[in-house]
């Protein structure tokens, strides 16, 4: 019996670790949004043409302009549960976000990918209220979702380090998309496509219409697997979230990690 209750008393504790803590650390920034894992290099811009340098538990706000530097990764959980995943020389802004759980009706989440490439996991601003409050704006289009798990590559000249799609074909400037789960509308000004899971879509040009291509010819964004791990809260965490070592530069945070 005694042996029950100790391991159960762990689950419990694994369960807090995991949940409790990094749900309430997040609930209590009161910001749109928080850096959970960061591999290299995150900056911020914000509104006032300011750099800031973003860690673990950095805050997100509405306006500011996220980089990542060489080789690097970061992914970002809004307030609503949902997600975004950037890969290396990536430049993606938060031109709008509202999430009140009381109020649907206003809820926005309105993103422009600039350069580079994302993956998305959407939380509960598209799923409930108006599908169309939340969007993913590049320069040949705009994808909107319908509760869904999608990435998206911005071509610009600049994917020549990009492995290859099966056939060998190089990658076309404009805006490559796949679909993992759910369902993803894309437009602009030359037509609108819908694209479920397991497909892949191009949109060469705001003039060109969204098309459905076939996997041979497509790409998919890929994040590392351990960018998935939230870290959880420990002692001494500087400004921007990352934990303070025995030299008081900031450093990682508590070993203590939980899965996503």
């Amino acid at each position: 019996m005694k042996q029950l209750i100790h391991r159960f008393g762990r689950l419990a504790c694994f369960m807090w670790l995991c949940f409790g803590m990094a749900g309430g650390a997040f609930a209590a920034t009161g910001d749109i949004g928080m850096v959970m894992n960061v591999e290299g290099d995150l900056q911020a811009k914000g509104t006032d043409g300011m750099l800031r340098k973003l860690g673990v538990f950095g805050k997100v706000l509405i306006g500011d302009i996220l980089f990542t530097g060489k080789d690097s990764y970061a992914r970002v959980k809004f307030s609503d549960g949902g997600q975004i995943s950037l890969k290396p020389i990536s430049q993606f802004k938060i031109q709008d976000y509202h999430h009140d759980e009381q109020e649907p009706g206003k809820d926005a989440a309105k993103f422009d990918l600039l350069k580079g490439g994302m993956r998305a996991v959407s939380g509960l601003i598209g799923k409930r209220g108006d599908p169309d409050s939340y969007s993913i704006k590049t320069r040949t289009a705009t994808v909107g979702i319908r509760g869904t798990k999608f990435g998206v590559l911005v071509c610009q000249g600049d994917c020549e380090d990009m492995p290859l799609p099966a056939d060998g074909s190089p990658l076309a400037d404009g805006t490559h998309l796949d679909v993992q789960e759910g369902t993803v509308i894309v437009k602009n000004s030359a037509g609108t496509q819908l694209f479920n899971a397991g497909q892949f879509g191009f949109v060469g040009s705001i003039n060109t219409p969204p098309a459905v291509i076939p996997a041979e010819r497509a790409i998919k964004v890929d994040i590392p697997a351990k960018l998935s791990i939230d870290k959880v809260r420990g002692k001494g965490e500087g400004e921007n979230g990352g934990a303070k070592g025995a030299d008081g530069k900031p450093g990682e945070p508590a070993a203590q990690v939980c899965p996503l």
